[in-house]
């Protein structure tokens, strides 16, 4: 074969290269080239191997798109369907051969593939249903162009229905978050205001006063003050008080704690932080995160981790055991001590930095013993509510006032509660006056009970009473049954009628 050899198609060419001879094979005839036309040849193989190598190029991209997730499906110009990707088969429930070949103008006349063909411009966020209904997909459709001519359209979309069921799972969650949350704010609630705190003296009044003025600030306070007058109710009422109101008041007793314990406390952990950390704690610090950290009894904290909270109140941000990195809080502090701190200082008991950091506002309560004028309203408070709690009837008598003012109350208005606990518990069924108002009162409600021809000529109270008594059993006998009755409309217990016929030395025809 001489001259130009004639390619017509590489369809029907076989062309090989052996050593230095160059030879053509048409059919099963094969024929040496003549040098004029290894040019041609050359350029032949060439052609061959970039034609490998798209087809190698076009499987490594058909694999590409079939390993993405979401459905691909590409139409011309016409709308005829030319490639889907596997996704679109397992997200449609529909074979390729069922698809390819097909007009989307047919199968889909409203999605976004149809959209884009007719208005040559991108789609984004189309929603619609499968050809079934069992799905629901969101679907972006751009333009294909080549040299700036639109050659058809291309449609990337996605199953969203298991989106919806994640979203509906992640509301559902979100739900359960914000149930905790407040869960966690109602167990760190304030439990009090300022306007729970009872008194009349000046020195109560001005704490209050300086109490409302410091609030709604961000300063840290330290509450100094004897055991028992009421640092944590202040401290509640300035929590109240403030911006932070709506968020946690979260308190914790340095004292109540093992040392071994607090640190963990505090600033919590990971898991696997030591051995029994299965799982992640949150430590006071986050708990009280937007809100209120009230660390009571200070003065008992360890020199170890007075330094850490020193570090935790200049940086704002604390670090879990374990932890690799600190997080961030927003937190106001309020301590309170029985001790005086300044002392604690020198003795070497007590950091200096920390002290300073902590007294920046310094809140002083006066015990119960330098406001004696407090004592008669605070009693009269405690007694209401323990009558209610008890279902009893105590009412203070001038004794028992004077008696009250003459203690010294080293544990304050705490053993004054304890003490007026005990009274109305054991005494609940005594029955006394405190001023006219009461004794009148009294007087009246006896008087309605025996009639008024009854009570002419009685005198006291006592001489009321044991009348009562004595009419109403007179009424239903002296036998068992007849005080049990008794008992009844008199709306005591059978023991009390008891001790009081005891008392009153009627026997009661025992």
């Amino acid at each position: 074969m001489k001259g130009r050899l004639a390619l017509p198609g590489l369809n029907r060419y076989n062309y090989h290269q052996l050593g230095q001879e160059s030879v053509c094979v048409w059919g099963d005839t094969t024929m040496a080239a003549e040098p004029s036309d290894r040019f041609n040849i050359d350029i032949i193989n060439d052609l061959r191997l970039q034609n490998k190598t798209l087809l190698l190029w076009q499987e490594e991209f058909k694999a590409v798109l079939d390993a993405i997730s979401e459905g691909i499906e590409v139409v011309d110009m016409s709308g005829q369907v030319t490639y889907v990707n596997r996704s679109f088969e397992t997200i449609l429930d529909e074979p390729a051969s069922e698809r390819i070949g097909k007009n989307i103008f047919d199968v889909s006349s409203n999605g976004a593939l149809v959209e884009t063909l007719r208005t040559k411009a991108p789609v984004h966020g189309k929603i619609h249903p499968t050809l079934n209904g069992k799905k629901v997909v969101l679907a972006n459709s751009s333009p294909i162009k080549v040299s700036g001519k639109m050659q058809g359209a291309v449609s990337v979309f996605m199953d969203i229905s298991k989106v919806e069921n994640m979203s509906r799972q992640l509301e559902n969650r979100n739900k359960e978050i914000q149930m905790l949350k407040e869960q966690v704010l109602q167990y760190a609630a304030p439990q009090y205001t300022l306007n729970s705190i009872i008194g009349k003296s000046e020195a109560i009044k001005q704490c209050l006063k300086m109490a409302q003025k410091i609030a709604d600030t961000n300063l840290t306070v330290l509450i100094s003050g004897e055991s028992g007058t009421g640092k944590e109710l202040f401290a509640h009422g300035i929590h109240s008080a403030s911006r932070r109101a709506n968020g946690p008041f979260v308190k914790i007793n340095c004292a109540a704690i093992p040392d071994h314990l607090l640190e963990s406390e505090f600033f919590g952990f990971e898991a696997g932080a030591f051995t029994g950390a299965t799982k992640s704690k949150m430590g006071k610090f986050e708990l009280a995160h937007t809100g209120t950290l009230f660390l009571d009894e200070i003065g008992e904290m360890s020199i170890i981790l007075q330094a850490k909270l020193l570090r935790v109140l200049q940086d704002k941000e604390v670090e879990r055991l374990g932890a690799v990195k600190p997080r961030k809080v927003d937190v106001r502090i309020i301590v309170a001590t029985n001790k005086d701190l300044a002392a604690e200082v020198e003795k070497g008991n007590f950091r200096q930095d920390l002290y300073y950091r902590l007294n920046v506002i310094n809140l002083a309560i006066p015990p119960l013993r330098e406001r004696p004028e407090d004592i008669v309203v605070i009693a009269q408070h405690i007694i209401s509510r323990l009558n209610e709690e008890y279902s009893s009837q105590f009412i203070l008598t001038d004794e028992i006032i004077a008696e009250l003012k003459a203690k010294a109350w080293p544990g304050n208005v705490r053993e004054l509660e304890n003490y007026l606990g005990k009274r109305v518990l054991f005494d609940q069924d005594e029955v006394s006056e405190i001023g006219f108002e009461t004794t009148l009162q009294t007087k009246i409600t006896l008087k309605e009970a025996l009639g008024t021809s009854r009570t002419e000529g009685f005198t006291s109270l006592e001489d009321n009473e044991k009348q009562l008594i004595r009419n109403v059993l007179e009424k239903y006998g002296y036998d068992l049954q007849g005080k049990q009755r008794a008992a009844k409309e008199l709306k005591i217990s059978l023991s009390t009628l008891y001790n009081k016929l005891r008392r009153y030395k009627g026997d009661g025809k025992q």
